[in-house]
C-alpha cells in the first residue's frame, strides 16, 4: 500500500542519523549553548545572508508557533490570520492558551493579502476590541499554496506601516522554497518578515524547527519565554547537530524537499491525466483531489492518505510526498487509479 499521509513519517535522513551516531560519545553543554548549536547558527546566518539574526531551536511546529507568536505581545493584543490558518484549527487552542486572541480573516484561496489586511484592520479602532499586533501566515499554506515575493512584500509593507509584526510559519518552508512558483530564496527571508522558522520535522529531521528572529524588538528575553512555555530543550545540541549537518552542505536544507516537489508534480500531473480534478492548484508537496464516494473507496484500497472535507459533494483527498517518495511509488499508484 502506498503512503501519502504526511511528510513526517520516518525517523530522519541518513546523513542526519550518521551525524548523530558520530557524536554519540561527546559531552555537550545544554540549552543551546554548545558548539553544535553555535556552528549551526553561524552556518544558517551565512545562508540567510544576515549576521544579526537570533536563532533558537524548538522541539516542534506547535511550540514554534506558540513562542513565535507570543513573543513581544501584551495581553490586550491579538494575532491576525486567515480562517484556514494552521493556528486556527490545528493547535488545540494553544495560541489562545497564552492569553492572546486570534482574529480571523476569511480568504477565498487560503492566502492572506494586503487588501484583506486593510479591510480587517480598519475595524479595530475602539476599546471594545483587541489590538492587532502580529500577523500570521504559513508558507506553504494549509492548502499547499506558495506565496510570491510580491505578495509577501505587500503584506510586510502593510505591517510596517501599521506597527504590526509579521510571523511566518515555516513548517513546510523548504517545500515552498523549491516550488516553481517561488521567486525568492533563503537569503531573502530576513527581508520579508520579522520572525519565521525553518521547519525540520517535515523536512527529513527527527524533529525540531529553527526559529529565526529578525526584528530586535522580539529578541529580548526570548529564551525566558521559551523556557516558560516548555520549548527550551536541555539537549538542544541534538537539533544543533541536525541543522549543522544540512546547512554545512550547499543546498543541503532544500535537497530533500526538491525530491518531494518533483514527485508531487509527477503525481499531480498523472492524476489530472487520469481525468480527476484537483481541489486546489498544485504548488508544493501537497496534492488535493476531488473524489466521488466510489473513487474514494477505490483509492483507499491502494493507498493511505487523509481527507479534508467536501467540495460540491465530493471528498477532498490530500496526498503528501516526501524526500523518500520514489518514482516507482508514483507510477505504481497512478497505474491503479
Amino acid at each position: 500500500m502506498y503512503f501519502f499521509v504526511n511528510d513526517y513519517n520516518d525517523i530522519g535522513r541518513d546523513e542526519i542519523l550518521d551525524a548523530l551516531v558520530k557524536a554519540k560519545d561527546e559531552y555537550n553543554t545544554g540549552y543551546g549553548f554548545d558548539k553544535h548549536c553555535e556552528n549551526a547558527r553561524a552556518l544558517m546566518r551565512k545562508t540567510l545572508a544576515n549576521d544579526d539574526l537570533d536563532i533558537h531551536f524548538i522541539p516542534g511546529g506547535t511550540g514554534a508557533n506558540v513562542v513565535g507568536l507570543a513573543c513581544g505581545l501584551k495581553q490586550e493584543e491579538s494575532i491576525l490570520a486567515v480562517t484556514t490558518g494552521h493556528i486556527e484549527g490545528h493547535e488545540a487552542g494553544s495560541i489562545e492558551a497564552t492569553g492572546l486572541k486570534i482574529e480571523t480573516i476569511k480568504s477565498e484561496d487560503g492566502k492572506l493579502s494586503r487588501k484583506l489586511l486593510e479591510e480587517k484592520y480598519s475595524h479595530y479602532d475602539n476599546e471594545y476590541m483587541t489590538v492587532p499586533r502580529k500577523v500570521y501566515i504559513s508558507n506553504t499554506t494549509e492548502l499547499g499554496e506558495v506565496y510570491t515575493k510580491k505578495e509577501l512584500s505587500e503584506i510586510y509593507e502593510f505591517c510596517k506601516e501599521n506597527g504590526l509584526y509579521l510571523f511566518m510559519d515555516g513548517a513546510r518552508l523548504a517545500h515552498a522554497l523549491v516550488s516553481e512558483k517561488c521567486d525568492y530564496s533563503l537569503k531573502d527571508l530576513a527581508n520579508l518578515c520579522d520572525i519565521f522558522y525553518l521547519g525540520g520535522t517535515k523536512n527529513g529531521f527527527l524533529y525540531a524547527e529553527a526559529l529565526v528572529i529578525v526584528n530586535d524588538d522580539l529578541k529580548k528575553h526570548f529564551i525566558n519565554l521559551q523556557k516558560q512555555k516548555a520549548q527550551l530543550m536541555a539537549k538542544s545540541f541534538i537539533p544543533g547537530i541536525m541543522f549543522e549537518t544540512v546547512f554545512a552542505k550547499e543546498d543541503g536544507y532544500l535537497e530533500g524537499a526538491r525530491i518531494a516537489y518533483q514527485m508531487a508534480k509527477d503525481l499531480a500531473t498523472g492524476i489530472i491525466e487520469k481525468g480527476y480534478d484537483l481541489a486546489y492548484p498544485f504548488e508544493s508537496n501537497q496534492v488535493f483531489v476531488e473524489l466521488s464516494t466510489d473513487e474514494l473507496k477505490n483509492w483507499q484500497k491502494i493507498a493511505q492518505f487523509e481527507t479534508m472535507g467536501l467540495i460540491d459533494g465530493k471528498t477532498i483527498a490530500r496526498l503528501v510526498t516526501t524526500y523518500r517518495t520514489s518514482k516507482s511509488d508514483i507510477e505504481g499508484f497512478l497505474s491503479q487509479i
